[in-house]
């Protein structure tokens, strides 16, 4: 995702670069560019990347792309490039980025939301674009609605439709409910996305978990402002051939955002309603993760 936004607003001619904690990698992207695949076109953009942030600063916004078990070394790794008017942008699946976040970088302008864009690397390094979706974002911290709108407009530039919000946490909580809904079981059954529309039992199941995640957003005071059922379906219809995420992680043998997501859903359950089904997929999850690199 870092990628992939990263070349499409090079490609339309905002100053950007990318930080890769990785020096090896660093050097062959930034040797080779970036290459994307798919809906955003067949093109090799030239990204400067460095594994250094002192030689990319001062930055104007700071944007994290990475897992949200890596924000808080992420954040860490890019202070060098920072300014104290710099903007700190995340865009990740699941809670705890925003505290990630301000515990490594302090209090900072902070900018949270959601996208609906899509991406991932072939093996052969190109950045299949899945779908460019709308970004939804919005002031945390001492961020301000005019830094979000400033963000929006560089996303606009580059076709990349996104919309500043004074609140992002509805935004943030449904994007949450899909996650819950639709990764675990798509991981733990090796499906696609669409076939967990298609099989009976993945489609009452996903609906519960989306139902739960909404149940535990008002308990936090967050109105969807929908039912999460619905928008699990409409994800799963418009991205049906997509293998999510965390399905590509336990094939890969890496870790998999499961405490952010289910897991942080069922930290934040009231006592007297637990979120049982998030607890659950935790826990095969986890399970799936340690039997999968077994030998």
């Amino acid at each position: 995702m870092g990628q992939m936004h990263a070349a499409l607003l090079r490609r339309n001619g905002v100053d950007v670069a990318l930080l890769h904690r990785d020096e090896e990698r660093a050097a062959a992207l930034n040797d080779t560019g970036v290459r994307l695949v798919g809906a955003a076109g067949d093109t090799t953009v030239a990204v400067p990347c460095l594994a250094e942030a002192a030689a990319l600063g001062p930055a104007h916004f700071i944007v994290i792309f990475t897992k949200a078990y890596d924000t808080e070394a992420a954040a860490r790794t890019a202070v060098p490039a920072a300014t104290p008017e710099t903007v700190w942008v995340t865009l990740q699946n699941g809670l705890g980025n925003v505290e990630a976040v301000r515990a490594a970088v302090g209090d900072v302008f902070l900018l949270c939301g959601v996208t609906a864009s899509g991406a991932h690397i072939w093996p052969d390094g190109a950045v299949n674009v899945v779908a460019v979706g709308e970004a939804v974002v919005g002031p945390v911290a001492s961020a301000t609605m005019q830094q979000a709108r400033a963000f929006c407009e560089l996303l606009e530039q580059a076709d990349m439709p996104c919309r500043a919000v004074d609140d992002p946490w509805p935004a943030v909580w449904r994007k949450l409910a899909i996650n819950a809904a639709i990764n675990p079981l798509a991981a733990l059954a090796g499906r696609r996305n669409g076939e967990l529309m298609e099989v009976p039992w993945l489609r009452w199941l996903a609906f519960r978990v989306a139902r739960e995640v909404g149940r535990v957003a008002a308990a936090q005071g967050v109105d969807l402002g929908c039912d999460p059922a619905s928008l699990v379906e409409e994800v799963c219809r418009a991205t049906a051939a997509n293998r999510c995420s965390m399905l590509q992680d336990l094939e890969a043998g890496r870790p998999t955002e499961i405490d952010q997501i289910c897991g942080a859903v069922a930290a934040l359950a009231p006592s007297d309603a637990p979120a049982r089904l998030c607890e659950a997929l935790v826990v095969l999850v986890k399970h799936a993760e340690v039997a999968l690199k077994a030998p």
